[in-house]
């Protein structure tokens, strides 16, 4: 029986998540049991453009706390001079461009919750100031001396492998922990189906209207077209695609032409798009690489396949032939949907 698809109000604003793929179906509902626990401290991981911040906000909705602020902040986008006294504020005279008090992102978001976007580039010092606030719910404006005791819900969000982070140094072990008590894995959009339709239809809809324009619908060889392409930029760069469509283009149906997109046609994570690559038993790699090219995230596959493959799915033995730690070999058994028989 076809699914019914989703498309839910999840904040005061006009948000809503369009989805009928069962991964995103379960992840929504999953987002919503945990809504009900304001004290637990969630990880969002997912690529760029997969709609993390809209995971963090259905979240916040869902909760106790909704009527409190939801405050965001990307940790990537301001300097680490400046992103300290962006989250917890400052003092009168705390340093030189400082003339007034300010008051930081955590404080002003007491009673609700702050997402903190792009959590993985943040500095070593600022994780650990990170950790005793979640630890202990409290901290201490730049250059004041008492301390500032706050009520909000944390939610985290990246896009880069933290478990590599953690193997290369660059973050901490006992903040990894600390957020990852709960963590939510956001697919591709290009794992997603009849999703992109889906999607596509609903912004078709949204800009029509926004932009003053009667356009019926997409012709079947748009459709056919944006199945096909491999959206590196996910949901986000299907809205940019159909918001251009709908102001350039011209007629009342959408033709691949107003698309204008690359066709760069999807190239599915299984044993079809693996064949390419190949894993002698002496442990050698061959690569023959076809007229289409091939994906880095093939390769990586087929050769954590390979290593579990040649363990027996022992995953502890097979992370040592990798070189990788446990956590991070069964993150990318995760991420790819290998059907591991861990031991």
């Amino acid at each position: 029986m076809k699914r019914k698809a989703i498309a839910e109000d999840v904040g005061l604003g006009r948000v809503k998540i369009v989805c009928r793929h069962d991964a995103m179906r379960e992840l929504i509902e999953k987002s919503e049991r945990i809504a009900q626990n304001p004290h637990i401290t969630v990880l969002i991981r997912g690529a760029s453009g997969t709609g993390k911040e809209l995971i963090a906000r259905l979240i916040h909705s869902r909760g106790p706390s909704n009527a409190g602020p939801f405050v965001e902040i990307n940790c990537s986008a301001i300097p680490d001079t400046l992103l300290e006294a962006e989250l917890f504020g400052h003092e009168k005279g705390a340093f030189t461009d400082a003339k007034i008090k300010k008051k930081g992102l955590f404080e002003l978001a007491d009673g609700g919750t702050v997402f903190l976007d792009e959590i993985g580039t943040m500095s070593m010092k600022l994780q650990s100031k990170l950790l005793r606030v979640i630890e202990e719910k409290r901290f201490m404006r730049l250059g004041g001396t008492e301390e500032i005791e706050v009520s909000v819900r944390i939610i985290a969000a990246t896009n880069i492998d933290l478990e590599k982070a953690l193997e290369d140094g660059t973050f901490r072990e006992d903040l990894y922990y600390r957020l990852n008590v709960i963590y939510l894995e956001l697919p591709l959009l290009r794992d997603r189906g009849d999703d992109v339709i889906l999607l596509a239809e609903h912004f078709l809809n949204r800009f029509s209207s926004e932009y003053n324009r009667d356009i019926r619908g997409l012709s079947p060889e748009a459709k056919q077209v944006l199945s096909e392409y491999a959206w590196p930029g996910n949901v986000r760069e299907l809205k940019n695609t159909i918001e251009r469509a709908v102001f350039m283009g011209s007629g009342d149906v959408i033709e691949p032409e107003h698309l204008e997109i690359t066709r760069r046609v999807r190239e599915p994570l299984s044993k079809a798009s693996m064949s390419p690559v190949t894993v002698t038993s002496t442990g050698k790699i061959e690569i023959n690489f076809p007229s289409s090219g091939i994906s880095l995230e093939a390769v990586e596959q087929r050769l954590i396949q390979s290593a579990l493959e040649a363990c027996r799915w022992n995953v502890s033995q097979a992370a040592k032939l990798l070189s990788l730690s446990r956590d991070t070999l069964r993150y990318r058994i995760k991420k790819f949907d290998l059907d591991s028989q861990e031991t």
